[in-house]
């Protein structure tokens, strides 16, 4: 589905707007409120909606609009199951000797979260967080794993902001701990730890996703 210049507009703003959790999920959006907030014609909001329903963001419900999807926790457990996989295989490269990385791109990224977290800046540690993940991918040079990782983080992102919004002084969890020792693995080139410390990570989600949802 090709969109035209003004859905397009829509569709980046409306986006943004749920992945940063400024539109919450069970909301509903109507055609002709947006029409006037976002100052252009129905058919754009329409084919935006569409757009975003298509990428599993909303669902559509008969002569009511466009409501906002939660994110299951099912889902979210699978997103850390795919990136688990996708970091071990980099690690395999890495034992080959078939790759490097980029010892620098990951430590900005991983200091830049960890004084996020400590400053509160929920956002700043989401993002970038995500981008230590995506570099570690990045150095595999496999632009489909790049790709499939792109489409799955910013659901992760919204899952994160969704929560801090809801309950903001609540103590949320944190990658920072898994990442830096990932770092410590890499710059040790340690790369066999790998994969044991993200099965250690794994379980330790999934004894959590039991206790708070459905997985």
């Amino acid at each position: 589905m090709k969109l035209t210049s003004l859905a397009e507009k829509a569709h980046m703003e409306l986006r943004k707007r749920i992945i940063n959790g400024d539109i919450m999920p069970g909301e509903l959006l109507s055609e002709n409120k947006l029409s006037k907030e976002l100052e252009m014609s129905r058919t754009p909001i329409r084919d935006s909606l569409l757009y975003l329903e298509n990428e599993g963001f909303i669902t559509t419900l008969k002569n009511r609009g466009s409501l906002v999807k939660e994110i299951s926790y099912k889902e979210l457990f699978e997103i850390i199951e795919l990136n688990n996989c996708m970091a071990v295989y980099a690690a395999e490269l890495a034992i080959k000797g078939a790759i490097s990385f980029d010892t620098e791109k990951l430590k900005l990224h991983l200091e830049t979260a960890l004084r996020a977290e400590e400053t509160d800046e929920y956002a700043v540690y989401l993002e970038h967080s995500n981008l230590f993940g995506r570099t570690m991918i990045e150095n595999t040079h496999n632009q489909i794993m790049l790709q499939t990782f792109d489409s799955w983080s910013d659901k992760g992102f919204r899952a994160g902001m969704i929560g801090w919004k809801l309950k903001p002084n609540d103590k949320h969890y944190s990658v920072n701990a898994l990442n830096s020792k990932l770092y410590t693995a890499i710059t040790t080139k340690q790369f066999d730890k790998i994969k044991t410390i993200t099965e250690e990570n794994y379980y330790y989600i999934r004894e959590r996703f039991i206790r708070i949802g459905d997985i």
